[in-house]
Formats: C-alpha cells, structure tokens, sequence
C-alpha cells in the first residue's frame, strides 16, 4: 500500500526554534510527545514572548523583563523570578500583572499543564488591554491547542491574533506571528496559507535565523502543494543560508524536503546519498522528530532501491525509538516497511503483525488527519458566519436609523420604511439560506472522500452499523466485501501520484456500477475499498465480488500514461457465518482478503471459519485468519 498521497508527508510538528534559543539540544521526549507538538509548543510560545523592554520600567517591570529573557534559557531562574514576583504582586500596576499572567501561563504550558495554561490564556486574550499581551495570548492559545490537538480552538485563536497584527508595533513580534501561522498552516495541511505566511514574513526583512526559519517552512508548504520550484534557487540556496549560521535543525529539515523530491523524480539513490551523509549531524542534535523523519525515509528509499537489510535497520531504528506518539508518521511508515519486509523473506507470520502494528498507527494518523482538516473548515465556517452577523447587525443598525426617520415623514416614507423592512426580512431569509447550504456543505465534506466521491471510513462505518442493525431485527442476510488494490504502490511510485489518483477515481466509478440500492460503498483506507450488501446471501456476494475483480481488472491504465496492471484481492463475509456485528465482518473480511493476497492475488476468497476441533483434540490457530481473531478492527 501506498501512504503518501499528493503533497507528500505532512509535517509532525511545528517548529523547533526556542530549543535554538536556549543553547541546549532538543530534549527527545519532549520533542516526540504529542507527534513532535509539545517542543513545537516550547519553541513557538517562547519566541511569542519576546517583547522590548520599557524605557522607563518599575523595579517589578524589569524583574518581569527579566524572567521573560530566561524562560527558555535558564528554566530554573525562571521559575524563582516567577516566584518572587507572584510574592510582590500587590506593588504591580494592572499592564504588569497581565504581563505576569502571561508568563505564568506559558509556566504553566512548559510543566504540561495545558488546560491550565489554555483557561486562563483565553481569559487573559478576552480582559487583556494592552494590545500587544492579547496578541501574544491568542498565539499561546494557538499552539498549545494544537498540542491538545484542540484544533477548532487553535485555528480560532490564530486567526483572531492575526487579524490583530497589522495594530503590532514591534517588528519582531509582527514577524513571530508569521512564522508561528506558516507553522501552524503546515501542520493542519493548509500549505497556500503556510506559503503566504512565510511571503509576508519575507517581506519584513527578518534576521538570518528568522529567515532561515521561514525557508524552511516555505520549502515544507511548496512541497505540500507539489508546486513546481527551481533546486538551486528555493532549496540549495537556503540550505546554504542555515548552514552558514549552523542552524542545524532547518538545514536538515530542508534536506528532507529535497530527499523527498528526489526520491518523487526517480532519484532515488542521490536521495539516499543525500540522508546518510548528513545523518551523524542530524542524530548530533538530538531531536527526536528530525531523527525518526530522517530514519523513516532512508527505509522507505532503501526498501525501494532493494536494499532490504538497509530498509529493515533504518526502520527498527525509528520503532525503537521511546516516547512516541502512535500517529507520528515516522512510526506508520516503519511499521510498513517492516511489513513489506517480511513479506518479502516470507516471514508470514511477522508480516501479519507488523501488518496489524501499521493498520492501528495508520488508522489513527488518518482519523487525526481529517480532525484536522475539519477544524480547518469549521473554523472557516464560524469566521464566515461571524463576518454575516456583523453585516447583518450593521444592516439592522442602519433600518433602525432609516426607521426613526420615516417616522417624521409622511405616508410616503412610511410605505418606504416598509419596503425597508421588507428588504432586510429578504436579507435576513437569504443569509439563514447560505448558512445552512454552508453547513450541508460542510457535512458532505466530513463524510465523503474527497477524491472518489465515496463514503469515508467513518460514513461507511455508521451506514453499515445502522444497515447491519435493521436486517438484525429481521434476520436478513448482509454480506460484506473488502478489497485492496494490488501492487498499488508500484503505480504512485512508477507512475505518479496523478495516475494513482486516477486509478482510484476509477475503480470507485467500476465499484458504483455493481451496488444495488440500498447498498453501501465506501473508501476505507489508501487502496481499500469496502461493500455492504443487504438482503444478500454470500453466494450472490460471491457473484458481485468477482464482477468487480474483472472489471478492476478490465481497467487500463494507460490512457492516464501508466503501462502497469490494476488487479484487487477481494475477501468476502455474510451475517449467515460471523453474526452482524460491524467490526466481526470488517474483520473476517479481512482475514479473507489477506488469504487473497497471500493466495497469489488478484481473486475473491470467502472467509471460512477455523475448524472446531475434535474432543481431546489440540487447539490449532488458524493462520489464515489470525487478523481476524485478533480483533484489532
């Protein structure tokens, strides 16, 4: 199976830059809490807090100062300024302790105390008055949401501290917000909006460090677009740039991104040559993220040279790694690679659970992936409305107006007035109309595939249970087919990701062609795709699923320039052998298609229950349909 789709891997973390800051290497488990999100919360909100002294500050003001200048650096005088200043707090003006209420909250996020630190940053960004401390709260807001994966909350309070930032005074604080919004952008996928975070960021002439930060967000957000960008001048150049002030994170960062490009155009081995060099200095720095990224591709790369010991090193190396999170990336693709492995030295029974270890991070990452990009779109949503209402408020506030004045008038005006009225109810009727087809929009969105236009796995997964429920009262039979595209890997990597593209679009389009009404088809997974069949006995299931075999198997690819073959492993599963339970069917369905896809596939294998042993008789594991009674669904 294939696991990177258009744009390429999505960034694990933010950023990493207030490590650089503190002249101490990343801590590796802090930096892997969260899939990298809790060093990028360290990074982030410590450079949020830089703000230029007073020129006339009080005795409490320059201890504040102070404690803001070592939060990063020296964690322990930190913590004693913030001691003594919460004791003196009663000499503090009101503009010092919020001041003092914004280091404790950033306190509280670097102990882990996210809930704390989210409460009271949200109540200091709504009391706040000075308006630089609120827009440095929302961006604290923002990234330990993030951390939280309180993704709604995150986007909301970044796109309200941004909307401040042209009232920012101080540059440095401007140019922050932009490089904390490229970040962010990244991380939920929004790379069109990283890369004009990063433009704007370029054009406030940032210092070397800043600018190397935001090449290297600016390299992450084009490669997620897959936007076509010059070697020499978007990449080489900016490695040079961070290398030269040994800004060693970024340099490799970068590199990543230029591997990955590598290894896209069929340069494979250069991509390889290009991680193992500058691996001693990217396990020098210690931090986690860029280790199991770096490790995580060198297998992927080594795998798909044939270098099979390589590829299986490199991947323990990353699953070996302590304290990370089960969607990290780096984690999915090991698993994976480990899988392909032991398929390839037969090792069955190994492929089998290395297997089963990838679909659980994988299943995980993709649920964590879609959250993501739902709190994108809602929060795009409630900016939207919030942006009607004050339309509408202003309307309102204007017929108010309008009214006080035809009520001096004569009849004419008041018929004016009326028609007025008239007018806003249309107003009102037209906006309550949009709102709504926004929210069906919105709930199309969360339950389709983008790209087939099929059910996802959740959609499905709620039509099957409620499908499976109804015939259950009846006893009426329900079949289930799983299938999964074989070698579909091999068309994405020798192919392209726009002909892998196509072939999924079409065997949705095949698969639409052979459910009845009232059946289910969905999107599961990559390549997977599932079936629910009501009233219907396995024997016709039977019928269906070697119908869509033969015609996946009819579908040539080469009108889209790929010369390979489209085959599917189908397993097959009825309520008259597994019950209806949901996850029972998913399950033995797919303990059915992997007997297909060991069997040699490109075939349809209905699930067969292990034998129940004669009395005295030793209990033997069927192998066939281990996953199964694994129960990992």
């Amino acid at each position: 199976m294939s696991r990177t789709r258009r744009g390429g891997r999505p960034t694990e973390g933010l950023c990493w830059a207030a490590r650089l800051d503190a002249g101490r290497r990343p801590d590796s488990g802090a930096a892997m809490a969260a899939g990298g999100l809790r060093g990028a919360l360290t990074s982030v909100a410590a450079l949020v807090l830089l703000a230029p002294a007073l020129a006339f500050a009080s005795p409490f003001s320059k201890r504040l100062d102070a404690a803001d200048a070592v939060r990063s650096k020296d964690p322990a005088r930190f913590n004693r300024l913030l001691t003594q200043l919460q004791s003196e707090r009663s000499r503090a003006t009101a503009a010092e302790l919020e001041h003092l209420r914004l280091l404790v909250d950033y306190q509280h996020a670097l102990k882990g105390q996210y809930e704390v630190a989210i409460g009271d940053a949200v109540a200091l960004f709504d009391q706040a008055h000075d308006l630089q401390l609120k827009y440095r709260a929302g961006l604290l807001v923002a990234n330990v949401a993030a951390v939280t994966r309180d993704f709604t909350l995150g986007l909301r309070y970044l796109e309200q501290a941004m909307a401040l930032q042209p009232q920012v005074q101080d540059p440095d604080l401007r140019r922050m917000g932009f490089i904390v919004a490229g970040g962010l952008y990244n991380e939920y996928g929004q790379y069109a909006l990283a890369l004009e975070s990063v433009t704007a960021l370029l054009r406030e002439q940032p210092d070397p460090r800043n600018l190397c930060i935001g090449e290297q967000i600016r390299t992450r957000a084009l490669q997620g677009l897959g936007a076509p960008f010059d070697e020499e001048r978007d990449i080489q150049s900016a490695i040079t740039q961070c290398a030269s002030i040994k800004e060693t994170i970024p340099v490799n960062l970068i590199r990543n991104t230029l591997a990955e490009r590598w290894a896209q155009s069929g340069k494979v081995n250069q991509a390889i040559a290009l991680l193992e060099a500058s691996l001693p200095e990217v396990r020098a720095t210690g931090y986690t993220r860029l280790i199991g990224e770096t490790e995580s591709q060198i297998a992927d790369y080594r795998l798909r040279s044939g270098d099979i010991a390589g590829a299986e090193a490199a991947a323990r190396r990353v699953a070996a790694i302590k304290g990370q999170d089960l969607r990290w990336l780096p984690n999915v693709n090991a698993h994976h690679v480990l899988y392909e492995v032991a398929l390839r030295q037969h090792d069955y029974a190994r492929a089998l659970e290395e297997y089963r270890l990838y679909a659980e991070a994988d299943k995980a990452r993709l649920d964590d992936v879609k959250a993501r990009e739902y709190a994108f779109q809602l929060s795009r949503h409630e900016l939207k409305q919030k942006n009607q209402s004050i339309a509408l408020l202003s309307n309102q506030n204007q017929v108010l107006r309008l009214q006080q004045e035809v009520a001096q008038r004569s009849s004419w005006n008041f018929r004016l007035a009326l028609a007025l009225l008239l007018v806003l109810v249309a107003s009102l009727s037209y906006w309550g109309w949009r709102a709504r087809r926004t929210h069906g929009s919105l709930r199309h969105l969360a339950e389709t595939d983008g790209l087939t236009g099929l059910s996802n796995r959740r959609h499905f997964r709620a039509g099957s249970e409620a499908a499976l429920a109804s015939c259950a009262q009846r006893q009426r039979a329900v079949a289930v087919l799983l299938f999964d595209l074989d070698h579909f890997k091999q068309i994405n990597d020798q192919c392209g990701h726009s002909a892998g593209d196509w072939v999924l679009r079409e065997v949705a389009r095949v698969g639409r062609l052979h459910v009845r009404d009232g059946d289910l088809f969905g999107r599961i997974g990559g390549e997977e795709f599932a079936m629910t069949l009501v009233d219907c006995e396995v024997h016709h299931a039977l019928g269906i699923a070697e119908a869509c075999r033969r015609a996946i198997e009819a579908i040539d690819a080469g009108s889209c320039g790929c010369a390979l073959p489209v085959a599917a492993s189908i397993g097959v599963v009825g309520t008259r052998q597994a019950g209806y339970e949901y996850e029972a069917l998913i399950a033995h369905a797919d303990a059915a298609m992997y007997r297909s896809k060991v069997g040699g596939r490109n075939r349809v294998t209905l699930y067969e229950p292990p034998p129940v042993p004669a009395p005295g008789q030793p209990v033997l594991l069927d192998r066939r349909n281990a996953d199964a009674m694994l129960g990992q669904y």
